[in-house]
């Protein structure tokens, strides 16, 4: 009892001392998020488009108070927020960052409450924080997307309520159509292909109020014929009702033409995942885990995605309205698995739901934003500390403080090996006693059915363990144990383990999966069976364990596989 008093001690020494470590059951970390608040905008603002343009954060157009279109910018220098009259209005339109230093602003609604639309183009110069108006676009448009490719050439697509197209600006003043397109889309994805290419796609038609996804995604190109991409069949990108800027999401080398990116996208079980695409390529991403939907009984709806190239890490944020807390999901995309990270705040009772954006020190900041209502779109700005290693911009940790608590922590280190060195003594002469104890019980534990039986070797102990697999088939249970496993064939769970491990290289965990994987093939090959169906008749715990462990084993995704093996 003294022994076992002990080690639950250490254990929770050591999980003090290793706060925000992995969990071992789930492989996900959970971290506290530091937070930083800095000056207010001084106008609230939604429907708005934020970036880092000449080293400033700034934020163009949106509506404010009233759902009232605000024909304003904002950038933050010197400790403060500074206002810019534009020349029009861009709610719900869009700011294009461009390699030249300066913004293209497009469009936007026309009137209160996201009504209409525009056809108005102007240039940011961030040098003399001005606007000038030069010209329009081909079609009025709000809440569509843009993006530079080539010699200043610029990619429009996506509109509201009303018709769509692609056209291109030529990088100086003429906006060209150059082709219809295949489906009309609200938001759309475009991304870079080719230097002169992008496809488009979206899971929003033009009028997604009515809440209805488009039955099967399209995939657009500037240059080729329109495309389906199988993948996206089970698992869609991330609905969004405001414009957005793919580049946000790209995580290739533009200058070795790896035109790569990683997109959020969700199951028809609303199962968050990430797929990866580079080129026309789409593949899910393999991560440690599933991504987390709850935490701490808050369900977490996740929106909008950030990648951190420097770094090699992507991030999610999500909220959850009712707490008013903020979560981030960091995926370490470089890795494969790629790990998951949770993070977590205290509630945040101003913070607004938009585009977060990534500053030189690889942490995010929310501007403005909206909490529950169009009418009252918020002006806070806040930093999520991502990345606690860069100091604070506001508060900075005096360096006494910082000494105490490596001070603290030495001397918990300190503690925690005394108690170690006093555990091990306490626990020799706690092994003495009970090697007495466990001859004097030799007989009676000699009928333990659980105990290996010294005639038995691990070649016919391996084919017990088959022989159930295969009569039994124990892999279809979900909730299947290796003590369970041990209990039928007659051993303890160290010796089935060691068998498995020494026969089949693998875990207990990996060899169970074998099974099921070829049992999801078997359902594979019927031309009726989906590939979204098959892990619930496989013994998999979910779908993203289905997925993640098939594409493991066999090398490519479920219907990947279906496609080349069909009966």
């Amino acid at each position: 009892m003294k022994r076992h008093l002990i080690i639950i001690i250490i254990l929770l020494a050591s999980a003090s001392l290793h706060a925000g470590q992995s969990s071992e059951n789930s492989g996900l970390t959970q971290k506290k998020l530091e937070t930083e608040q800095l000056p207010d905008l001084n106008i609230p603002r939604y429907g708005h488009c934020t970036f880092f343009v000449n080293g400033e954060l700034t934020v163009i157009g949106g509506h404010t108070t009233g759902f009232v279109p605000t024909a304003t910018a904002e950038y933050f220098s010197d400790g403060a927020w500074h206002t810019v009259q534009t020349v029009y209005s861009h709610d719900f339109g869009i700011g294009v960052p461009m390699k030249s230093g300066k913004v293209l602003a497009l469009g936007g609604a026309n009137e209160p409450l996201g009504i209409g639309r525009t056809y108005p183009a102007e240039w940011y110069d961030p040098a003399t924080h001005t606007f000038e108006g030069f010209g329009c676009m081909d079609m009025k448009r709000s809440n569509f997307s843009a993006t530079e490719i080539d010699s200043g050439r610029v990619v429009i697509s996506g509109n509201w309520y009303s018709d769509d197209c692609m056209e291109l600006f030529d990088g100086h003043s003429t906006f060209v159509r150059v082709k219809d397109v295949a489906a009309k889309r609200s938001c759309p994805y475009i991304l870079r292909t080719a230097k002169d290419n992008v496809m488009v796609f979206s899971s929003l038609d033009t009028k997604h109020t009515s809440g209805i996804r488009p039955d099967s995604i399209i995939v657009d190109q500037l240059l080729g014929e329109p495309f389906h991409a199988p993948l996206l069949d089970e698992w869609r990108p991330l609905a969004y009702d405001i414009p957005r800027i793919s580049d946000f999401c790209f995580i290739g080398d533009e200058t070795a033409g790896d035109f790569a990116y990683l997109l959020p996208v969700k199951n028809t079980e609303n199962q968050i995942s990430f797929v990866r695409t580079c080129g026309t390529d789409f593949s899910l991403l393999s991560t440690t885990c599933a991504v987390p939907m709850m935490f701490q009984g808050d369900s977490i709806q996740y929106h909008f995605p950030v990648m951190d190239r420097q770094r090699g890490r992507g991030y999610l944020v999500g909220f959850n309205r009712q707490s008013k807390q903020v979560y981030v999901l960091r995926v370490d995309y470089t890795e494969n698995p790629a790990p998951l990270t949770l993070y977590y705040t205290d509630p945040l009772p101003n913070m607004g739901l938009c585009w977060p954006v990534l500053d030189d020190d690889g942490n995010l900041i929310l501007a403005g934003g909206l909490d529950n209502s169009n009418y009252y779109p918020l002006k806070s700005v806040v930093v999520l500390r991502v990345n606690p290693e860069v100091p604070m911009i506001v508060a900075h940790a005096s360096f006494s403080w910082l000494w105490l608590g490596v001070g603290l922590a030495l001397l918990a280190a300190f503690i925690v090996y005394l108690i170690i060195i006093h555990a091990r003594k306490a626990s020799q002469r706690m092994d003495n006693l009970e090697e007495k104890t466990d001859e004097a019980n030799e007989t009676e534990d000699s009928t333990d059915s659980t105990r290996p039986t010294s005639s038995i070797t691990e070649e016919e102990l391996l084919q017990r363990i088959c022989q159930l697999m295969e009569e039994e088939r124990l892999y279809l249970n979900s909730g299947l144990k290796m003590s369970d496993v041990a209990t039928m064939v007659g051993c303890n769970r160290n010796t089935l383990s060691a068998c498995i491990n020494n026969l089949h290289h693998c875990s207990f965990s990996q060899f169970v999966n074998t099974y099921r994987v070829e049992h999801a093939k078997q359902l594979l090959r019927k031309p009726d069976t989906r590939a979204t169906e098959v892990w619930m008749e496989t013994g998999f715990a979910n779908e993203t364990t289905f997925f993640r462990t098939f594409k493991a084993i066999v090398g490519m995704t479920p219907s990947e596989w279906k496609s080349h093996n069909q009966q």
